[in-house]
């Protein structure tokens, strides 16, 4: 059965047309709304997933992050690019769902009296070029949410600086800034890394 034509016609309307249609139909605004999920959810997810390194926690907060951009789609300026304020958002949830585990896990420890153990990657028997990037996933693990999302957006999304200036609410100087000196804690983290390693 063939979609009804305004159906049909939203994988083809850009972002600001989505956006629009969302807010013109107020509350009932389901479709053009899947579609904007449709459209970038991935790159979200995958955003969400480098900060958090879990599948389960970076499902809840692009499920969180949808949440709030449904409730605040009114506010969302059509000038700037839907993917940067989604963006935005995401590393808001992801900062906020850090806060919350960094919590519960001290209040953990303090009852039970011990240190929790950080989770990290198994390399035996895995290929140097596995290994390697356990490392720098270790590294990134070690640096603050920050920093950490900082380099995602830089290295991994490949955001303009001006891009991640809007997503980390600050000027694409700052931010270029900012993003490198992300780099040089990550560096300095992973040559002691490596020094440890060869230490030992």
């Amino acid at each position: 059965m063939a979609l009804p034509a305004a159906a049909a016609s939203l994988d083809r309307a850009s972002d600001r047309e989505l956006v629009a249609r969302c807010l013109a139909a107020g509350a009932g605004y389901d479709a053009a709304f899947d579609e904007i999920y449709r459209r970038h959810a991935d790159r979200v997810f995958g955003f969400l997933l480098k900060l958090t390194r879990s599948r389960e926690a970076a499902e809840d907060a692009l499920q969180e992050t949808f949440v709030r951009v449904h409730r605040s789609l009114e506010r969302f300026d059509p000038g700037r690019d839907l993917l940067v304020w989604l963006l935005q958002i995401a590393r808001y949830v992801a900062i906020d769902a850090f806060r919350v585990e960094r919590k519960v896990k001290r209040l953990e420890a303090a009852v039970s009296g011990e240190r929790p153990e950080p989770v990290r990657d198994d390399p035996a028997g895995a290929a140097a070029e596995h290994e390697r990037a356990a490392v720098v996933n270790e590294v990134l693990d070690g640096l603050s949410i920050d920093d950490r999302a900082l380099l995602v957006l830089r290295h991994y999304h490949g955001l303009t600086f001006q891009a991640i200036g809007e997503v980390a609410d600050c000027s694409a100087r700052t931010a270029q800034n900012r993003v490198e000196a992300a780099a040089r804690r990550f560096q300095l983290a992973l040559q002691a890394r490596r020094g440890e390693e060869g230490g030992a």
